[in-house]
């Protein structure tokens, strides 16, 4: 903020409005963006001793120092200073989006508790807070990714309008002075306006739990202590680097630069967190819906669980845990429509109950005897082994689709890298070192041609589940 200039507003009072003034900088305790600006304006002066002070709340919207000699130097809104109509000139300045302050004196008692006695004017000072040149293009993109910018401010409603008109903020123009607006006026309002001036701490933290009401997400951004309470109740907590301690300390992120079009990169850096996790989980969710799954089945049926913890760490490696982990640093900028758990498990459950249903069909043909006991070993759990792996590459390329030359490399590589380590460790059981690693028996030919015939069985039933009863929702 810079002050502009310094409008008179009593003949021949300007030379002691700059005595009071720099008297009062001299010894007010206020240090926000405002006070900062008058600093660099005014000079600072000894003429007058302070006797008392009242320094400036956000609730009160102005700041006074009485001096020795019984005056009261008032600075503060002009709808405080001026209950009164302002004049044409003023009211030209706050339309065009710059801030007034009004100064004057009072001999009467000034008291924090009441309201201001009659100010006698003295003079009026503009401040222009310049907008940064990138402020409409980020504006036009949260507009473009439909996310509503909602300006909250103690300033008057007419300059912070304007303000937000240059700033490009869709519907700069329905702003709301919230000095007339009752606590349960604050619902009905939220949505309708995008100007909010005149707004104390406690309102700023009502217009949150009122966003939050009407279900929507809320990012407060805020640098001063009387931006506090919203801060806490929204669910990102935005704060500036030139802003004060208490309000860096609140927030969940700080702006070290105070650049707010970085946000977009912040929502970008959401959005490729959530969607990759998301997409990655409906790898992960496989293996936890068929343990289940198979756990319940063999429970029924008396029947040992097929695996061993050995096997299924080789598929947490392979086909879980590296393709995830680099699909995870690829960029998503898509727009999150769903919830982390209900998406995952749509993603898991088709080959998850794929498993369950070959599970069921191995169990049938070993009743008739056309498939031996599981076990250690043994062919039933060579082919329930790499029927487990194949549905979980499956998965794998769900999880890559719509592919790309990063995503196609991960699935194609997954799935040589899986049946590789497979064969491997089998060649080492029988040669070389007689390792047996996965303790899994060499499938034999019959083995292989039920693994290809229970691979179809999974992969039908995926399908089937995946267009049908898990099918993705579509507004």
């Amino acid at each position: 903020m810079q002050v502009e200039a310094v409008i008179p507003l009593a003949d021949g009072a300007e030379a002691e409005f700059r005595k009071l003034m720099g008297s009062f900088l001299q010894n007010t305790t206020d240090n926000n963006a405002t006070f900062q600006a008058l600093n660099e304006y005014f000079t600072w002066s000894d003429a007058y001793a302070q006797a008392a002070s009242v320094p400036f709340s956000s609730d009160r919207k102005w700041s006074a120092i009485t001096f020795a000699h019984g005056v009261t130097f008032v600075v503060g809104a002009p709808e405080k200073l001026c209950p009164s109509e302002l004049p044409a000139q003023l009211r030209a300045h706050m339309q065009a989006g710059k801030r007034i302050l009004l100064a004057g004196i009072t001999q009467e008692t000034v008291s924090k508790q009441e309201a201001l006695p009659k100010i006698q004017l003295l003079a009026a000072i503009t401040i222009v807070d310049p907008i940064r040149k990138n402020a409409p293009a980020a504006m036009e993109y949260f507009r473009s990714e439909g996310v509503a910018v909602k300006i909250i401010s103690g300033d008057n409603p007419v300059t912070v309008s304007a303000i937000a008109a240059q700033a490009g903020v869709p519907g700069a123009e329905k702003y709301i002075d919230m000095s007339q607006i009752g606590d349960e006026d604050i619902d009905a309002i939220v949505e309708t306006h995008s100007v909010f001036g005149r707004v104390t701490p406690v309102q700023k933290k009502q217009l949150v739990e009122a966003l939050h009401r009407k279900k929507h997400t809320v990012a407060m951004t805020g640098d001063g202590v009387n931006d506090l309470l919203a801060l806490k109740e929204a669910d990102c907590s935005i704060a500036v680097g030139q802003g004060s301690d208490a309000a860096r300390q609140v927030a969940q992120l700080v702006l070290l630069d105070s650049d707010f079009s970085v946000l977009r990169d912040v929502l970008m850096q959401g959005r490729r967190v959530v969607n990759n996790i998301t997409k990655s989980a409906g790898v992960f969710f496989i293996k936890t819906l068929y343990s289940i799954l198979l756990c319940a089945i063999c429970l029924v049926t008396n029947t040992p669980f097929p695996f061993i913890p050995i096997q299924i760490t080789l598929i947490d490696l392979v086909i879980e845990g590296y393709p995830s982990f680099f699909a995870s640093f690829e960029p998503n900028a898509k727009k999150v429509t769903t919830r982390f758990l209900p998406e995952a498990i749509r993603r898991a459950a088709p080959n998850a109950i794929a498993i369950g249903v070959c599970f069921v069909l191995y169990l049938i043909l070993h009743a008739v005897g056309i498939i031996g006991a599981g076990g250690e070993n043994t062919q039933a759990n060579a082919l329930l082994y790499l029927l487990i792996g194949t549905v979980g590459i499956m998965g794998v390329f769900k999880m890559c689709y719509p592919m790309n030359r990063l995503r196609a490399f991960l699935a194609v590589t997954t799935a040589v890298g899986h049946y590789a380590v497979v064969a491997l460790c089998l060649f080492l059981k029988d040669h070389i070192l007689c390792l047996d690693i996965l303790h899994m028996a060499v499938p034999t030919g019959t083995t292989l041609l039920l693994f290809v015939l229970f691979t179809a069985v999974s992969v039908l039933t995926e399908r089937l589940l995946s267009c049908t009863v898990f099918r993705k929702k579509t507004a």
